[in-house]
């Protein structure tokens, strides 16, 4: 019923809750959210990274000149697709407080690894 999904390794769709997509690093992170019972042993969420395809287009037709676009993996489209259908468009829709500070405190998270990674190649040419 949903192939892509199953293919990721997500068999258990009906505890699906939400999920999320961003842009980092050059990749597409997909994060899918499950209701747990409270002791589960089991994961409350998995997150997947994909890829995405380069693509040199015409970017004016009269001036002949070109431009490189990236495009989503055919997989995620086709997952997203399907976690619509699972869940709903309202993960666009309900955006809490709560969901904000933690999209916050995860950009401050990958800031501080970034800045602290440039400042160590600062110091290795030195």
């Amino acid at each position: 019923m949903h192939p892509t999904l199953e293919s990721m390794g997500i068999t258990s769709t009906e505890n699906i809750e939400k999920f999320t997509l961003r842009y980092e690093n050059g990749q597409d992170v997909l994060k899918v959210y499950y209701r747990r019972e409270k002791g589960s042993l089991l994961p409350k969420s998995k997150k997947f990274k994909f890829g995405r395809s380069t693509k040199t287009v015409l970017a004016d037709g009269g001036q002949q000149t070109y431009r490189q676009v990236q495009e989503p993996s055919l997989i995620v489209v086709r997952a997203l697709e399907e976690l619509e259908q699972i869940v709903g468009k309202q993960h666009e829709i309900k955006v809490s407080k709560d969901d904000l500070i933690v999209e916050l405190e995860h950009l401050e998270k990958v800031m501080e690894s970034k800045i602290a990674d440039i400042k160590e190649k600062i110091n290795a040419l030195k």
